[in-house]
């Protein structure tokens, strides 16, 4: 699994590493896609259907719920295999993505897009064990730090597309997701570069260690540490979809702005953006991760807050570059403590109750919430409630504060699922 040359500690990849991972970076190219179109195409859908505000930010939360159920598809990926769901859900998503584009009304929308949003986040969730599972220690960061990558560079096309669809009547916002449904002819080309992951064929092969339950992180050694970790992804997803849902429909809705104005300052932000993964990855590495995470949390929120009171454009879109710097790396940050805090038998399950169960209750939640409190008897609009929904990520800065460890220095207790309490630390 690991590349052979591992001279200087280059990053070099094996033909098995050059043949997958340009096939798993498609799950994470379209999921940075899809996230951003829905945030992009809202005033045009809310216009389209005649949904009010609140309208709209509730079926923002109906669609996301399909994150949360993505869950127990990815879950069969143990018992299956790897690939033939990385496959099917690329299949599955991309018929929907097309199907979407046909939408007459909010119920079909909705529905189409509900089932997309679980078979993406599978997509995305099952390469992401891929590419795990498929590079040794040394080079597995650099790995998930291209497939991440993949995911912010695909977050930056639906900007740069919208004003090109706009221009064509009968299709508009629906002209992005057709793109969106490409995946499908890309893997009738790829699909074949895409074997089964080793581990996973040794474990079916009853060559590897017994699994610890979904249960396990429950145990006394590491509840504390779990359930900080569930706060502080729910926190973060709070923000992070609040952000990132709803800064189209404020600066059309309220501000006035275009397509052209939108898609020019988003494509601006997330490819400047893409700056923020290397400063935070050295900052991580150099001053720690509390003293990063205190920094990019931090500011971030405050840059959320400022693109969400401004009113001028030139405000506006500067806060939302700056903005989008931070707000990008919010999920490494959470994921860095998430597997750095638990040993590697663990870490599965620890992503699954802290990203992918409480974490995405937060994601769901966000919208609504924000629909919510925009209403005029309450903090009258869409950028009151988001500067609000912008705390969340200070209540990230004391949660690492109070309820974690440094993980750098933090003792690793491994977990031994045959013998009860028992445990052996590793330094």
């Amino acid at each position: 699994m690991a590349s052979e040359n591992k001279t200087a500690g280059k990053f070099v990849l094996n033909q098995r590493q050059k043949l997958l991972l340009p096939v798993v970076m498609i799950g994470a190219f379209f999921e940075g896609f899809d996230f951003m179109v829905v945030n992009l195409a809202l005033p045009y859908i809310k216009n389209a259907f005649g949904l009010t505000e609140q309208t709209a930010a509730y079926t923002l939360s109906a669609i996301a719920v399909g994150a949360l159920v993505a869950f127990f598809v990815v879950r069969m990926a143990d018992k299956i295999g790897r690939r033939p769901i990385f496959i099917w859900s690329v299949i599955i998503y991309s018929v929907f993505s097309l199907l979407t584009a046909s939408s007459v009304n909010l119920a079909m929308f909705v529905s189409f897009q509900f089932i997309a949003r679980v078979f993406l986040v599978v997509c995305w969730a099952v390469g992401f064990i891929i590419v795990a599972e498929e590079f040794d220690t040394e080079y597995r960061g650099r790995a998930l730090g291209f497939f991440q990558g993949a995911a912010a560079i695909g977050a930056i096309f639906p900007s740069l597309l919208l004003p090109l669809v706009s221009m064509i009547p009968f299709l508009h916002w629906r002209g992005l997701y057709i793109i969106g449904a490409l995946p499908l002819l890309l893997l009738l080309f790829y699909a074949k570069n895409l074997p089964e992951t080793q581990r996973f064929m040794e474990m079916k092969a009853g060559k590897g260690e017994n699994a610890p339950s979904l249960f396990a992180v429950f145990a006394a050694p590491y509840r504390k540490n779990l359930f900080a970790i569930m706060a502080l992804w729910f926190c973060m997803y709070l923000s992070y979809a609040s952000a990132m849902n709803f800064f189209a429909l404020r600066v059309e809705g309220e501000l006035g702005w275009n397509e052209n104005q939108v898609g020019l300052v988003t494509a601006l932000a997330f490819t400047i953006g893409l700056t923020g993964y290397v400063a935070v990855g050295k900052l991580l590495d150099m001053i720690g991760r509390k003293k990063t995470a205190y920094i990019f949390f931090g500011l971030g929120s405050l840059s959320v807050m400022m693109v969400f009171q401004a009113q001028s454009f030139l405000q506006v879109a500067l806060a939302q570059i700056i903005g989008v710097f931070f707000i990008g790396t919010f999920t490494v940050l959470c994921a860095t403590f998430t597997n750095e805090l638990f040993p590697t038998e663990l870490r599965g399950n620890v992503t699954a109750w802290g990203n992918n169960i409480v974490g995405r209750l937060g994601q769901i939640a966000a919208p609504a919430l924000v629909g919510f409190l925009s209403a005029p008897l309450l903090l009258n609009g869409i950028g009151n409630a988001v500067t609000l929904m912008a705390c969340g990520t200070l209540l990230c800065v004391l949660i690492v504060a109070i309820f974690l460890p440094e993980p750098m220095t933090f003792q690793i207790t491994e977990y031994k699922p045959d013998i009860e309490d028992e445990t052996v630390i590793k330094g």
